[in-house]
């Protein structure tokens, strides 16, 4: 049995699932917090980007 790109990329990806689930099992308002923190830089970075082209035109 070979192990392959595909199967390993699978595996990887289980794995960091089951860490994501168990960080919010464990830990639900840090994780929420996380979560809220990480929306609220891709929105300042949206604006960012909104106020970027509004100065061009």
């Amino acid at each position: 049995m070979a192990i392959t790109v595909r199967s390993m990329q699978r595996v990887v990806g289980l794995l960091a699932l089951a860490l994501v689930l168990f960080w919010i099992i464990d830990s639900p308002a840090t994780a929420a917090a996380t979560v809220t923190n990480i929306l609220a830089i891709l929105v300042s970075f949206a604006e960012s980007i909104v106020l970027f082209f509004q100065s061009l035109f």
